[in-house]
């Protein structure tokens, strides 16, 4: 007898949401009708979308007085900290529009609804036109930005205030069984391959729904591009999908010349013959291959494109940072002033992501070193320690150069894990000192407090005596010494060259990156070491 073959699905991570069951409300008269839009979440005002995508973590004063190791879990908090900002409001309302808007023309109590549905998926097939009695009402847009500002998390945040899965099972005085996939979001395949994404369609909704379309469609040994494609919009349109998301879409840039074409091309068929809304996200890297038959779609939907900015150094600035500051985890929080607001706009030029962790981070080395308080010389340091693998796209910025951010390489997603594994070594270190030395220990304190700068050559009287070779604070010292700065010496002509291109000299540019000090490097003052 023969054996059955076993398909084995590949992993694969999907985006999840809640399941429920369809609950209908009256809605205005051009969605009137529509179980598909009916049964979604009623719409929102803009306080509401405030309410509902904020997210405030517990923050307890009481923790503070904790020991060292308890409050740097703690800054985990920050981590999980979102206010919504102007954009946000934005992108709500855009997806709002255009998931209903989609839904419009595709209406299963109409009559000859699936008639339809079918008469366009052959003529996909059959890459002809179809003569359609009410044409797609669908849209699609792109977003696009740098690595870091949030897209990915805003798009995330907003889909999950719609429900992922509605069952249907009545409508009106009619057995109306239907299920509705309100939204789906993939991420482009790293060989940006329309096979590659038609399979990974076709997993991602047996996943959520536990259908079996991948066996059906997928699996069945080696189908070719021009066969999947039409079954991915037939299995779109059966669970009445109301909008695809597809993330990460620059890496379309790393195809040959016109490789994308069939990707984009693919898109556009589902927006016009299904009429399901496309929404694609990515980089500035992506600018370029978004052909111009995709853009002319965009633009004839009304919604546009969303270059979606750096935060500009302005009241949405302080809006975010204020809300960012009231989790302080050391033992002296202090006020939120302008130099320490510029600062941390500074060194994150206003990337939302690398903000929040530069404020963790900053808490962080504060607490490891004893100083216990958040100045601008900290926020510095850790800059210049923990930013290294952004400073091409923070120097593009700087400069003020988009066709230098268009040619730069994405910011890695930055692992905080290593540079708080690193900071607790220091943290252990200075613990083992003998309380002979505690006295010694408290007196040099400032002089560890900032890594990147070195440590004082004179130590005061009371020290020298527990200064010898083999003492455990030179220990600490030498320590401290090997922390990693921000570059190697090979790169300091790639650093004034970058410099020169934004019309600083070298000197400035040095100074920027921290190889040359200020006259006060090493005079303390109230906030520490300058």
């Amino acid at each position: 007898m023969k054996k059955t073959q076993t398909i084995e699905k590949p992993p694969i991570f999907v985006f999840k949401g809640q399941k429920v069951s369809a609950s209908y409300h009256e809605e205005i008269s051009i969605y009137r009708g529509n179980p598909l839009i009916e049964a979604l979440p009623e719409i929102l005002t803009e306080e509401q979308v405030i309410e509902q995508l904020q997210f405030y973590p517990h923050f307890n004063s009481k923790e503070l007085l904790l020991p060292k190791e308890l409050r740097l879990h703690l800054l985990q908090n920050v981590l999980q900290f979102f206010t919504p900002l102007p954009v946000h409001i934005d992108l709500e309302q855009r997806f709002s529009r255009l998931i209903r808007a989609g839904y419009i023309a595709r209406n299963p109590v109409n009559l000859g609804f699936w008639k339809d549905l079918n008469q366009r998926v052959d003529s996909l097939r059959q890459n002809r036109c179809f003569n359609q009695r009410l044409r797609s009402t669908a849209t699609g847009f792109t977003i696009l930005g740098i690595s870091g500002v949030g897209k990915s998390t805003a798009v995330e945040q907003i889909l999950s205030l719609y429900p992922q899965v509605i069952y249907h099972s009545r409508y009106g005085n009619r057995r109306s069984t239907n299920t509705q996939l309100v939204w789906l979001k993939l991420e482009c395949p790293s060989d940006a391959s329309v096979k590659g994404l038609c399979l990974n369609f076709f997993q991602s909704v047996d996943d959520i729904l536990e259908t079996s379309y991948y066996l059906s469609y997928g699996g069945r040994g080696r189908r070719t591009l021009n066969e999947l494609m039409p079954d991915v919009a037939r299995v779109a349109s059966l669970v009445h999908l109301g909008v695809l998301v597809i993330d990460e879409i620059q890496v379309l840039s790393k195809l040959r010349s016109g490789g994308h074409e069939k990707m984009l091309d693919f898109f556009v068929q589902l927006i016009n013959m299904i009429g399901l809304p496309v929404v694609l996200v990515g980089t500035y890297k992506a600018w370029s291959v978004l052909g111009s038959e995709f853009r002319q779609i965009r633009r004839g939907t009304g919604q546009g494109d969303l270059v979606w900015e750096r935060m500009k150094e302005d009241e949405d600035w302080l809006l975010f940072v204020e809300s960012l500051w009231q989790y302080q985890y050391v033992q002296f929080p202090c006020q939120l002033t302008d130099e320490l607001s510029h600062a941390l706009y500074y060194e994150s030029q206003g990337i939302t992501d690398l903000a929040v962790k530069l404020f963790m981070l900053a808490q962080v080395r504060a607490i490891t070193t004893g100083k216990e308080k958040l100045t601008t010389g900290i926020i510095q340091s850790v800059a210049l320690d923990y930013l290294r693998t952004a400073r091409e796209v923070l120097n593009a910025l700087k400069s003020g150069s988009l066709e230098r951010l268009k040619n730069c390489e994405d910011v890695r997603p930055i692992n905080i894990e290593p540079f708080i594994k690193q900071e607790l070594g220091y943290l252990n270190v200075a613990n083992s000192i003998s309380p002979q030395t505690a006295t010694a220990k408290n007196s040099v304190n400032k002089s560890v407090l900032e890594p990147s700068m070195p440590l004082s050559l004179d130590p005061e009287p009371e020290v020298e005596q527990a200064c010898s070779s083999n003492s455990p604070l030179v220990q600490v010292a030498k320590k401290a010494k090997k922390r990693p700065t921000a570059t190697s010496p090979a790169e300091l002509p790639e650093i004034v060259s970058n410099g020169a291109s934004s019309g600083m000299s070298a000197y400035e540019t040095l100074k920027q990156a921290g190889y040359i000090g200020g006259s006060t490097e090493f005079i303390s003052s109230e906030e520490g070491f300058i």
